[in-house]
């Protein structure tokens, strides 16, 4: 037996060092990996991943990777070390992990969470502005429509940019009512309806720009992920919603406006996870509302990659 693995590596070597130029070199891991410049500089590589041995019929087969296809080899000893008969064939290769490209793009890239106002360290919102204070669930919404990694460094470290669209729901927990157009914010506060829902949105166009680090790139699903960076935004709408009311008499009411929003935003982004479990972090320290328009605050959010890219 330790013949015909002698005579399988000399074969092997041999088939590639008559078909090459330069010597190959030869470079061990877990599994073999062999790569060859050929003589256009192109850089080839064969990596073994499977070999099964039939003592009982002197053959034995190998399954390897080269150049994106998967390669059986059925090599047949015939009684003498001397002779080797090899048979070869290719098929497309499925199941093996892919080498990362050098620009992958994907689509409807989603983040959903929570998000909130924070001023000097507090989620308070300062006077004059007091009776807006958020609910805690007020939730964060982000639709990458899509998204671009430039592969840097062998695909583990990659520069992702993209354009998306991102809500953020600002719950009031007193029952706020603002007039849209108003400068600075006129709002009044209801004791008497019961709010079931009350919230104003704004919606910003988004265009994030990121380093993003996975540890396994071959293997996304046993892969850890780091991204930081920044998104840039432009206002592109906003309104508040609320409903009240119960059975048949639930009512509801959507008022599109100005509300005092800042037009252009930039927050700083971060994201760190395994796998497809990766939470992410925003803080945007610009002011919320355009000066002398709404109470100094900053937004803040957290939650999950529901589709991680």
């Amino acid at each position: 037996m330790k013949h015909i693995y002698t005579i399988l590596a000399t074969v092997l070597l041999s088939t590639i060092v008559v078909a090459q130029e330069e010597d190959p070199k030869v470079i061990e891991t877990k599994r073999v990996r062999i790569e060859i410049k050929n003589v256009n500089g192109k850089i080839d590589t064969l990596i073994s991943e499977e070999i099964t041995t039939m003592d009982q019929d002197n053959v034995k087969m190998e399954v390897y990777s080269k150049d994106g296809v998967k390669v059986k080899r059925v090599i047949t000893v015939d009684g003498s070390d001397d002779e080797v008969v090899i048979e070869e064939f290719e098929e497309e290769e499925d199941n093996l992990p892919k080498a990362p490209k050098f620009v992958e793009t994907s689509f409807m890239v989603m983040d959903w969470g929570i998000n909130n106002w924070v001023s000097n360290n507090s989620v308070d919102v300062p006077a004059p502005f007091e009776d807006m204070k958020l609910e805690n669930i007020s939730a964060n919404f982000h639709l990458g429509i899509v998204q671009q990694g430039v592969n840097l460094i062998r695909g583990k470290l990659r520069f992702v940019y993209g354009i998306g669209i991102e809500y953020n729901n600002y719950r009031f927990k007193e029952g706020v009512t603002i007039t849209p157009d108003s400068k600075p914010l006129e709002y009044q506060v209801d004791d008497v309806v019961d709010f079931k829902r009350n919230k104003i949105v704004s919606r910003y166009a988004t265009m994030p720009l990121m380093l993003n680090f996975k540890s396994n790139p071959r293997d996304d699903d046993n892969s850890f992920k780091i991204a930081a960076g920044i998104q840039a935004g432009y206002l592109i709408g906003s309104h508040q919603k609320q409903k009240w009311g119960s059975g048949k008499q639930k009512e509801k009411k959507k008022v599109k406006g100005d509300y005092g929003f800042e037009d252009y935003r930039i927050g700083y982004v971060a994201q760190f996870g395994y796998g497809d479990l990766v939470i992410y972090g925003k803080y945007y320290p610009t002011n919320t509302f355009k000066s002398g328009r709404g109470p100094e605050v900053n937004t803040a959010c957290v939650g999950l990659v529901l589709t991680p890219f």
